[in-house]
C-alpha cells in the first residue's frame, strides 16, 4: 500500500510540474480578432521649434492622460505561440507648453497611428485564464504634434512617419465562452525622439527631439474562429 501511495504522489507531483509549454499543446490552432480601448501616458519633452512662427529652443511640453484604441488579426499555432498584426491609434492632450516662465500654449495634442507585427507567448494555466507576454516591431504611419497658442495666432501642426518602433507587452485573457475572451494587458511602445516637419501654420518650420514612448493599458474582447 505504501508503494502505491508513493507512486501516486510522484505521479501527481510530476503532473503539477509540467512546463507551460506542455500544457499549451492542448491549445487549439486558429485565427482570432481583437478590438480594444486604452488609456496611456507619455512623459514630458523638451525640444526646439524652428521657423518664423516657432518658439525656438528650450520649449517644454507636458501631457495628460491619453486615450486610444485599436485591434489585431492573429493566428494561434497550437503550441503556446501566436502572431498578430495590430493597428493602434493614441492621442495625448497637451496640458502645458512653456519656454522658461512664459506659457506658449494651453491646448494641443500628441497623437500616433502605428501598425505593428507581434509575436506572443501564451501560458494556459487553467480552463478560463491565459496569461501571455509578447514583443513586436511596428512602423509609424504618422505621428502628429498639434499646438494651439495661448495668445492670438493660428494653430501649428507637425507630422512625421516611417520610424520603426519596438513594443513589449504582458497581459491575460479570460474565457467568456469557447469563442469569446476578455483581454487586458499593458504595452510599452518606444518611438524615441522625433524630428517632425511643419504640416500647417509654420511654413518651413520643424520640431526636433520631442520624445514619444507611451505606456498604455488595454481592455478589449477577442473572438477565436
Amino acid at each position: 500500500m505504501s508503494v502505491f501511495r508513493v507512486t501516486r504522489s510522484a505521479a501527481l507531483l510530476l503532473t503539477s510540474c509540467l512546463p507551460a509549454a506542455a500544457l499549451a499543446q492542448a491549445e487549439p490552432k486558429g485565427v482570432y480578432v481583437t478590438a480594444y480601448g486604452q488609456v496611456s501616458r507619455i512623459g514630458a519633452s523638451t525640444f526646439t521649434e524652428s521657423g518664423a512662427q516657432g518658439a525656438g529652443a528650450g520649449v517644454q511640453a507636458t501631457f495628460g492622460r491619453g486615450l486610444g484604441g485599436g485591434g489585431d488579426v492573429g493566428y494561434r499555432f497550437g503550441n503556446g505561440w501566436a502572431a498578430d498584426v495590430e493597428w493602434n491609434y493614441r492621442t495625448h492632450a497637451l496640458t502645458s507648453l512653456r519656454q522658461g516662465s512664459t506659457t506658449l500654449a494651453r491646448d494641443g495634442d500628441f497623437a500616433s497611428n502605428i501598425l505593428m507585427v507581434n509575436g506572443v507567448r501564451r501560458f494556459p494555466s487553467t480552463r478560463d485564464w491565459t496569461p501571455y507576454v509578447g514583443a513586436g516591431l511596428g512602423v509609424v504611419l504618422e505621428v502628429d504634434f498639434d499646438l494651439r497658442p495661448a495668445s492670438s495666432g493660428g494653430s501649428r501642426a507637425y507630422s512625421s512617419s516611417g520610424r520603426l518602433a519596438p513594443q513589449l507587452m504582458g497581459g491575460i485573457e479570460y474565457a467568456l465562452t469557447p469563442a469569446w475572451r476578455l483581454i487586458t494587458d499593458a504595452r510599452w511602445l518606444r518611438v524615441g525622439s522625433l524630428s517632425s516637419d511643419n504640416a500647417t501654420g509654420n511654413s518651413g518650420g520643424s520640431i526636433r527631439s520631442p520624445r514619444y514612448n507611451p505606456l498604455s493599458v488595454q481592455v478589449g474582447v477577442r473572438y477565436g474562429f
